[in-house]
């Protein structure tokens, strides 16, 4: 593929990730893909509440592709509403064949064929706070993604024919499996629409706390921040909780630990106490 007949923000997105444009679909790409997104692009709504906020101004609670690429460079990431969807879509750029498929009611996920595999879908996403590092070939029985303590199985849903269940387990020990979806049954347009209009409620989930989470593959560990508390989870199955007390100090994690100096947690700490919420209140 010419690389001069891509829109620019395909190529300033896949910059970001430190990757160039393939020569031809392939498993290899994907997986490299998906590694570099994961590693790079943080889970946070950080994005998200800031959209909320400016929406008055901006007129949009998603930015057009060319700004969430803009921000890329400014170590926004975002949720599975924006990750997945324009992840999606880069891919259909250079060349895949690939359609989101709704898990539930409120997640979005990535199907893509290749024809290294013809006769199988193949699972993506980057929306979930997941270690899927590479495309799991959930319809091949080839469905387990494990890192340090967390495990991710895409398994047969025992009671619907077609159906599978997205399943978390950590440190071997069930967590949920609340997510199903039919391969058969991708996305529309008017699906996304109503998942995003629903995600920006003020009683939606990622409306109502802080949340930034980063693999960080080549430091072996996973950083997950929910509102005050750090969570660091290493290879060698060992998790540390930290609780923090202040702002600055959320900053600091944020700036020495996740790497991600730009993202401006403070902003977004402020639009919750606009809506009552204080992340440092114990629940």
């Amino acid at each position: 593929m010419n690389i001069q007949k891509t829109p620019d923000w395909v190529s300033q997105y896949l910059k970001k990730l430190h990757l160039t444009i393939p020569e031809s679909p392939s498993y290899e790409f994907l997986e490299l893909f998906c590694k570099r997104h994961l590693s790079t692009l943080p889970f946070e709504n950080v994005s998200k509440l800031l959209d909320f906020s400016d929406y008055r101004t901006n007129q949009y609670y998603i930015p057009p592709i060319e700004k969430y690429v803009e921000n890329l460079f400014n170590d926004f990431g975002g949720t599975c509403i924006v990750l997945n969807p324009y992840a999606q879509k880069l891919l259909s750029c250079i060349g895949y064949d690939c359609d989101l498929v709704l898990l539930g009611s409120g997640h979005t996920a990535i199907l893509v064929k290749l024809p290294e595999f013809p006769a199988e879908r193949l699972y993506m996403d980057f929306g979930g706070a997941a270690p899927i590092f590479r495309p799991v070939r959930f319809e091949n029985r080839k469905n387990s993604s494990t890192y340090g303590p967390d495990e991710i199985q895409i398994l047969p849903d025992d009671e619907q024919e077609g159906y599978y269940r997205f399943t978390r387990y950590r440190h071997g020990n069930f967590v949920n499996n609340a997510w199903i979806f039919n391969p058969d049954n991708t996305c529309s347009a008017q699906d996304v629409n109503e998942v995003i209009k629903n995600s920006f409620k003020t009683d939606a989930f990622f409306m109502s706390k802080l949340r930034v989470d980063l693999f960080q593959i080549k430091n072996g560990r996973t950083l997950s921040l929910n509102n005050n508390k750090l969570s660091i989870r290493t290879l060698d199955l060992k998790e540390t909780e930290i609780k923090l007390s202040s702002v600055e100090e959320i900053e600091s994690v944020i700036h020495k630990e996740y790497s991600l100096p730009k993202l401006p947690v403070r902003k977004a700490i402020e639009v919750l106490e606009g809506f009552g919420i204080d992340i440092f209140q114990e629940k």
